[in-house]
């Protein structure tokens, strides 16, 4: 029977349609768990970056000066002190309870030493097991610290007489003009949301593209829908997959739409390039379902596979972990996973505003991925009209 016959196709969409209208596995895996995903890691990340994360402060100076530097302190942007404690030690206990990410000694006789010109050890100590809030303390604490540094060494030296212009060559002798770029408010949603959302939703595509054709073997229906595709594999299988293609490719768009039109990413191209993307992403899992599937037609094992599979998608995005700072199997390794190559085109084209230069051979890697089924198509056929399905 021939590919373009449409007629077939309907026929194969529409028994796939009432097979998935039959069960509220389908609705959950294509339509809700998506929709509920999109929602719970947009909203996580809504503020940008984590704020007001809580620290302690040591106070064995108690004076009026290591008083106002806990004020200033707490009214930073990224902590807030949420403790003040007697000794170290207590401090040591709240970080490992969880309670504080970091605390700041005052030391002792901290106001007279620097009244009388000598400086001061200050200490601060922040809970870097957790990277990203120890790194955000880090960088709080050090610019707090050093800008009171600098804001007292500016007053000593204009109590002394000094000129301005004096004081500023010894207090920065050199300027430093930091541009960030294409990211400018340093916002992490900008890159966890548009990551964490194609990487669950490749794993909704793997998993229900493994399963609508693994049950059929599993279930002994394969010969029935093969034998209403006209004995065709590749219209049964354009057939079964064209409605989850549609629902798929929606759910991309609309994660488009709500990425970079209501919650406002970057977007330096125009929007039908991350479309056009986003359905080649599509198409590329689903082929990966069918090749896994196609190489071993068990439901339980072709959804164990697919699942951790998907599972090492974030891995090897680049984004968690710099793919550069791997081995070099693993960066080779990494160039098996389509969510790396789509990731490649959002960050070159929308977030950097890159011409297609720069993408071109992830948009290629995507279309070799969609086909990959035609490496296993018959023995997929042979699965589907023999229907070895193991039990145990």
């Amino acid at each position: 029977m021939s590919i373009t016959n449409h007629a077939v196709w309907l026929q194969v969409s529409a028994r796939e349609i009432k097979r998935m209208t039959s069960r509220r596995l389908y609705l959950y895996i294509t339509l809700i768990f998506p929709l509920l995903s999109y929602l719970m890691f947009t909203s996580l990340f809504s503020e940008g970056l984590p704020k007001e994360l809580p620290i302690a402060v040591v106070d064995k100076d108690h004076s009026s000066l290591s008083r106002k530097l806990t004020r200033t302190l707490d009214a930073s942007e990224m902590s807030r002190v949420t403790m003040q404690l007697s000794t170290a030690v207590e401090a040591q206990s709240e970080m490992r309870k969880g309670n504080i990410y970091g605390y700041v000694v005052w030391p002792v006789h901290f106001q007279a030493d620097i009244l009388a010109g000598r400086s001061p050890e200050v200490g601060y100590f922040f809970q870097n097991s957790v990277l990203i809030a120890g790194g955000l303390i880090q960088k709080d604490l050090s610019t707090t610290l050093n800008t009171i540094s600098a804001a007292m060494n500016i007053q000593k030296r204009e109590a002394m007489g000094q000129e301005s212009s004096y004081i500023w060559s010894q207090v920065q002798p050199v300027k430093v003009d930091t541009h960030l770029l294409f990211n400018p408010q340093a916002n992490y949603s900008v890159y966890l949301s548009t990551t964490l959302l194609p990487a669950m939703l490749q794993l909704f595509i793997l998993i229900m593209t493994v399963y609508a054709i693994g049950v059929e073997i599993k279930q002994r229906t394969s010969r029935e829908w093969l034998r209403l595709s006209g004995n065709s594999i590749l219209v049964a299988l354009i057939g079964k997959l064209l409605p989850y293609t549609v629902l798929f490719s929606l759910l991309a768009i609309l994660q488009n739409c709500w990425l970079f039109g209501f919650l406002h990413m970057p977007l330096n191209t125009n929007l039908g390039s991350m479309v056009l993307a986003s359905v080649m992403y599509v198409l590329s899992y689903q082929a990966l379902g069918i090749f896994i599937v196609g190489t071993i037609p068990v439901l339980r094992d072709a959804i164990s596979i697919a699942s951790l599979y998907a599972a090492l998608a974030m891995t090897f995005s680049g984004l968690t972990f710099a793919i550069e700072g791997m081995p070099e199997l693993f960066q080779y390794w990494a160039k098996c996973f389509p969510i790396r190559h789509y990731l490649n085109i959002y960050i070159n084209q929308a977030l950097n505003g890159f011409g297609l230069t720069y993408s071109w051979f992830s948009y290629v890697s995507l279309l070799l991925f969609i086909l990959l089924p035609f490496t296993v198509i018959m023995r997929l056929k042979g699965a589907l009209i023999y229907q070895q399905y193991i039990e145990k």
